[in-house]
């Protein structure tokens, strides 16, 4: 197993646009620390490439940005590249998924391989700003969801556990929830109960203790 990081970066629709603007911080973080990084963009996030990448590199981090549900992972134009079928792939690697209810069942599925799955019981929730489309890294709103999601790979790729990452994560989104209802705008209550909801349903399957 090497110290390395595998992400998933889709654009195809403004969620996955969103992701993977965002996914810069991680994968900038990841190169300034020299920690090699493989990057699956656009069309080439299918399933065929996804299970080639993960076959050849032994990289311990992996994120996997995109759609979801209870069973499976999405890449490209919703293709499904992670589910049960495949899982084994994930072996002793420790994943992040930002990707809805993926936790749920396939989460646990994976974490029986040894390793561990960080992600979401529930859909994740984000805030965006339509006039912000053009440019998401400028939009104040989804900075209140996903600058609380890159850090868990970001304190991942610091050397902590995945335990330590996932309570750095969750305590920025309660900061960002008591910034939003002190600001008490008239959209405050609605975005302070999404991110309560991903607080809830950012989860850890398998061994907690897992660090790169």
């Amino acid at each position: 197993m090497t110290k390395g990081l595998i992400i998933t970066l889709p654009r195809f629709d403004v969620v996955t646009e969103y992701f993977s603007e965002f996914s810069k911080e991680i994968i900038n973080f990841a190169k300034e620390k020299s920690i090699p990084v493989k990057e699956l963009k656009d069309k080439s996030v299918n399933k065929e490439n996804t299970e080639k990448v993960l076959k050849k590199l032994n990289h311990k981090l992996i994120m996997f940005n995109g759609h979801g549900s209870k069973t499976k992972i999405e890449g490209h134009k919703d293709e499904i590249i992670i589910s049960k079928e495949n899982s084994k792939l994930l072996k002793n690697k420790i994943i992040y998924s930002r990707a809805c209810e993926a936790a749920h069942t396939l989460g646990k599925e994976i974490s029986k391989n040894k390793g561990c799955f960080i992600g979401y019981n529930e859909p994740f929730n984000f805030y965006a700003d339509p006039e912000k489309y053009h440019n998401p890294l400028s939009d104040p709103r989804a900075k209140l969801f996903l600058n609380p999601s890159n850090l868990v790979p970001i304190s991942i790729l610091k050397g902590n556990t995945a335990k330590e990452s996932s309570v750095k994560s969750k305590k920025q989104i309660l900061k960002n929830m008591k910034k939003v209802l002190k600001e008490n705008e008239e959209d405050s209550i609605a975005i302070a109960q999404a991110l309560f909801s991903n607080y809830n349903s950012q989860t850890i399957c398998g061994n907690k203790s897992e660090r790169i």
